[in-house]
């Protein structure tokens, strides 16, 4: 074997080294990325009035929807979660941010419902309304004070 040959042959094992050493971390990253570890936990439901609240637990063991077991398994494919139940399927999707984890539900898109992490509750305004909460206050400010 000559000196070049030599070289070559250690080019090409390195590189399809390097190359696989790649591929396993893209791999388990992803396998990671999409575990459903990162959406367990309790879920409270935003804007909804206090003895209403809906609470949805996720966990190894299933979907509780206010402590009752709902679904024994879900689909978590990084961004959304599915359940699926008697009543069909729910889709919810993550939003937020990293410091203020949230989920939105799309499908049944009626009626709308947020919710967030538990721990993160003060991060938000939990009571909800929005930008329409926000121009009644300012309506009733104006025309109050006169």
């Amino acid at each position: 074997m000559t000196k070049s040959s030599a070289i070559r042959t250690a080019f090409v094992f390195i590189f399809v080294t390097l190359t696989i050493a790649f591929s396993a971390l893209l791999y388990f990253s992803y396998q990671d990325y999409i575990h459903p570890k990162h959406v367990y936990g309790r879920w409270i439901e935003v804007g909804a009035p206090p003895y209403q609240t809906e609470v949805l637990t996720l966990n190894s063991r299933g979907v509780y929807r206010n402590d009752r077991l709902i679904a024994t398994h879900f689909d978590f494919d990084g961004k959304r979660i599915t359940v699926q139940t008697g009543n069909g399927d729910s889709i919810y999707q993550l939003a937020g941010t990293f410091k203020s984890p949230q989920l939105k539900r799309l499908e049944p898109n009626s009626p709308t419902q947020r919710f967030i992490k538990e721990g993160y509750e003060n991060t938000i305004d939990m009571s909800g309304g929005g930008s329409a909460k926000n121009r009644r206050a300012a309506l009733s400010d104006h025309f109050g004070n006169k």
